[in-house]
């Protein structure tokens, strides 16, 4: 994008409307997204150092009037500057306390959103951090009435916060003292961690209210940063056109600041990622970006279960449409018909291996295997279309060497050349000179042998008539000669029976190794899943359990109590999300769509997987062994 352009748009009577040109863009690219949002009051230079993270001079309009310039929220997408095959998405809010629009519930739903969207939020001031600045933040404590981690009733839904939200960065502008406390120098996150501390004693309600605040910053925003920056200038004029000032011409202090935020955010900022291990590209950006403005508009609360599962079913329908489009473009690059069956197989099993990979990428919360299932079928069903044509079109190929080859050998029969003396002889000499012509032919495909057959076959009558007629025989060679020709076709039927046996266990083979594959695949992609989701669960328990015990030391057992809750909450999930429950739908949808799969009737009371599949022998001994299984 050579310039932002707005995504959400807040129009004049308060409603929020997704912009369909950026939703277009945003399902243009499907690159991992780091989305970095900045909200906080209007005219302080939000959209300043926005530009900056884009690498560009320009490109928010800034503003130099006491009016509020950035109106709904804008984005701008750039190529990450130092995470390869990433795209970098800004969004850059709506000030707060806008006095022209006078709403608190505005302010209120374009912080909401940048929450939402966002994987790392920068919250932007001015001054110092004062009771002042925090209470700007009110609306971190009426998250609860804004945002559902989950659609059912959860008693502890304040703890789920601090897994779902983004980084919470503070950059303080214009800021003018000295960071110390009691005299000893500290860090910009230092007095970050300072300025949100509980009062350690709570006598009036008064402090209760000072203290939730801060606690609701702390338990959401996990991962916290503070930036503090000099005033650019104390020119009045180079402020209203800082988007024009060269860095020379500003404060020295303030450049630097300004680069260390960008290196921070460009280094630390993480991917947006759902549920911990589902990847949010552009698309599915743009997907959560209408979901959630929808909620928003209409006044309810945002659910962050309810957006999971309807983009799951979006993205998922998207992944077997997308694989099975692979797969069938690929099959019509075969060159048909092919010169066996194995050159078959192993070409459709080539484009299966990637329509495999582009549904295993796409899919995620797929939690019935529904849409696992119409995946396998679809696969199967267009590879047992393109066999059929590949059988047909070999057909087609012999058919017509066929009778190319056998052209003087017809009218040879029509015009009763054969039905003479030692015609018996002439014929099947000529009729070995085109079975042993047909055969040397190449390119005829699969079906060789059942047209040579079928052809041999439709003589077999006038091959009996030949030897009646044939007075070189005696009665008894005559007796011979029609045995003779009826056990060539015997022969031929066996041999043919014995073929398709082959060509349906090598379709048989073929299928259990898909099916293998795409199964070991996914339990790889799910075992992934878990490890990342339990090394956040850790992450999660071990700050939580710091807080514990930061309130233990201050003498607040309350606090304390809750995070103790917390941490219980959060280990019963690591527990259950161990056991057998999670594979167990899998397997199930594998031996029922192994089952129900014509090439594999034949296989209906046994185990889709080969035998040994060490997958399932790890699975089966880690759950209990064989019973469990």
């Amino acid at each position: 994008m050579e310039a932002p352009i707005c995504l959400i748009e807040n129009t004049a009577n308060g409603k929020f409307v997704v912009n369909p040109k950026a939703i277009d863009i945003l399902s243009r690219f499907s690159q991992p997204a780091v989305v970095v949002a900045i909200v906080g009051l209007y005219r302080t230079g939000k959209s300043y150092l926005m530009n900056k993270l884009a690498g560009a001079q320009k490109g928010f309009n800034l503003g130099a009037t006491i009016q509020a310039e950035t109106k709904g929220i804008w984005m701008w997408c750039v190529p990450h500057p130092l995470k390869e095959n990433h795209t970098l998405v800004l969004l850059d809010t709506e000030g707060l306390g806008d006095v022209e629009k006078g709403d608190s519930k505005n302010d209120k739903w374009i912080f909401t959103l940048a929450v939402l969207l966002s994987s790392t939020m920068v919250y932007n001031s001015k001054g110092t951090i004062d009771q002042d600045a925090l209470d700007k933040l009110k609306f971190v404590g009426e998250f609860t009435e804004l945002i559902k981690v989950k659609s059912k009733e959860n008693d502890n839904e304040e703890a789920e916060f601090s897994r779902h939200f983004p980084s919470f960065v503070w950059a303080i502008r214009d800021f003018h003292l000295s960071l110390e406390i009691e005299g000893n120098k500290v860090s910009a996150d230092k007095y970050l961690e300072n300025a949100i501390a509980n009062k350690e004693v709570e006598k009036t309600k008064k402090d209760k209210k000072y203290n939730d605040l801060r606690e609701s910053i702390r338990m959401y925003f996990g991962n916290r940063k503070c930036f503090v920056f000099d005033f650019p200038t104390i020119d009045n004029k180079t402020l209203q056109t800082l988007e024009n000032v060269a860095d020379d011409k500003l404060n020295a202090n303030f450049v630097t600041q300004c680069k260390e935020f960008c290196d921070y955010i460009w280094e630390k900022a993480d991917t947006k990622m759902l549920n911990d291990t589902i990847t949010v590209t552009g698309h599915r950006l743009g997907e959560l970006a209408k979901i959630y403005t929808d909620a928003v508009s209409n006044s309810k609360f945002a659910c962050m279960e309810d957006a999971v599962v309807s983009l799951a079913e979006k993205e998922n329908k998207m992944a077997v449409q997308e694989a099975a489009q692979h797969f069938e473009d690929g099959m019509k690059k075969i060159v048909l018909p092919t010169k066996t069956l194995d050159d078959f197989l192993t070409q459709s099993s080539q484009y299966e291996e990637e329509a495999r990979l582009i549904f295993m990428k796409r899919s995620f919360r797929d939690n019935n295997q529904q849409f696992l299932e119409e995946y396998l079928k679809n696969i199967h069903k267009k590879k047992e279309e393109f066999s059929a044509m590949n059988e047909e079109k070999s057909r087609e190929v012999c058919r017509a060497l066929i009778k190319k080859l056998s052209a003087d050998f017809e009218k040879a029969l029509k015009e009763a050349t054969y039905h003479t003396q030692g015609g018996h002889a002439k014929f099947k000499e000529d009729l070995k000179a085109i079975e042993t012509k047909y055969n040397v032919e190449s390119g005829k495909g699969v079906k060789v042998e059942e047209v040579l057959q079928e052809f041999i076959k439709s003589q077999q009558s006038s091959e009996i008539i030949i030897i009646q007629e044939d007075n070189a025989l005696n009665q008894k060679q005559k007796q011979e000669e029609e045995e003779n020709a009826r056990k060539k076709i015997v022969a031929m039927e066996e041999e043919l029976k014995r073929l398709q046996e082959v060509q349906k266990e090598q379709k048989v083979e073929e299928e259990r190794d898909n099916i293998q594959k795409t199964f070991d695949k996914l339990m790889e992609k799910m075992e992934e899943d878990r490890r990342i989701m339990n090394e956040k669960l850790d992450q999660v328990i071990r700050q939580k359990e710091r807080n514990q015990q930061l309130y233990m030391d201050q003498g607040l057992p309350r606090h304390a109590n809750m995070y103790q809750e917390q941490i219980k909450d959060i280990k019963q999930e690591q527990k259950e999300e161990s056991g057998p429950a999670w594979y167990e739908p899998i397997v199930s949808t594998f031996k029922k769509v192994a089952g129900e799969l014509s090439t594999l009737l034949h296989l209906l009371t046994a185990s889709p997987f080969p035998a040994g599949s060490q997958q399932l022998d790890r699975l089966s001994a880690d759950t209990g062994g064989e019973e469990q299984r």
